[in-house]
């Protein structure tokens, strides 16, 4: 082997060698910044991608209800399932259209002299209402979680609320079901009853120094035996008391009625509980 030749061979050695240092550096450096070369996954997704959704908004003209309607369409679902959000809505108004109308007829047949109700409202401010909301819990690639919002007042002593839960697989086109979360855990109810009545309790149940100081003995036991009561019928461990419902990775959020666990004044009490 000449001169000529070595020198050719070592150049070659050492070009070799630079490469798989340089390759063996970039490897490093990619790794450091989180970049997994054999992984497309989307690490650290947002819960809720701002763009993934829109809100559409429904104030049609009704000669008893003000309507003040909004509801969301999400750009990554099915058309069903986003047909299934606008429908109920659509509907629960349609409803309350009919029970307005219903009702304010109802007063103009029998109101008596004086009260000088017109068979129709003569502008907005007499009207009866309607309403819907949202708040989006999760909405990115993969899953969708949101609680629609939705009452209003149709004639009677106040008005009403309702919630109503959404959640969603969106890569396998499938609705959620609160078992689906605790697929680990075959006695999800019963925990979810323990922790929702020990919150509630503690929260509603109980009556304080000053309760004490101002009202009759008698009157407070009554009162905390039936908010107790109200509260354990409320949070029997089945599957309906827990139909309305929200996720996160690590919690769950349930909502719970009017009147479910305990009287009109206490609203409509939520509740997270960890999901491990």
């Amino acid at each position: 082997m000449n001169k000529k030749t070595t020198i050719i061979l070592f150049i070659i050695v050492i070009l070799i060698s630079i490469f798989f240092i340089y390759k063996k550096i970039d490897l490093k450096q990619k790794s450091n910044t989180g970049i997994n070369p054999q992984s497309s996954v989307v690490l650290n997704e947002d819960l809720v991608l701002a763009n993934s959704f829109e809100t559409k908004i429904l104030n049609p003209d009704d000669p008893y209800v003000k309507f003040d309607v909004k509801y969301p369409y999400f750009k990554n679902a099915s058309n069903e399932f986003n047909l299934k959000i606008a429908n109920l809505i659509k509907d629960k108004m349609e409803e309350d259209s009919n029970a307005s109308k219903d009702n304010w007829l109802s007063r103009f047949k029998t109101q008596v002299a004086g009260d000088n109700i017109p068979e129709v409202p003569t502008n907005e401010k007499d009207k009866l209402s309607f309403f819907s909301d949202f708040t989006i819990i999760q909405s990115n690639s993969t899953y969708i979680s949101f609680i629609l919002k939705y009452g209003g007042f149709s004639g009677g002593a106040h008005g009403y609320e309702n919630n109503v839960s959404f959640n969603y697989d969106i890569k396998n086109k499938k609705d959620i079901e609160l078992k689906d979360l605790f697929s680990d855990n075959p006695d999800y109810l019963i925990m979810l009853s323990t922790k929702s009545r020990e919150y509630l309790k503690n929260k509603f149940a109980v009556v304080t120094e000053e309760d004490k100081k101002n009202s009759d003995p008698e009157a407070l036991k009554e009162y905390v035996d039936n908010m107790n009561s109200m509260i354990d019928s409320g949070t029997e461990p089945v599957i309906d008391n827990f139909s309305v419902f929200t996720f996160t990775p690590d919690k769950i959020k349930i909502y719970f009625e009017q009147y479910q666990v305990g009287s009109y004044v206490i609203g409509m009490p939520e509740i997270e509980i960890d999901r491990k």
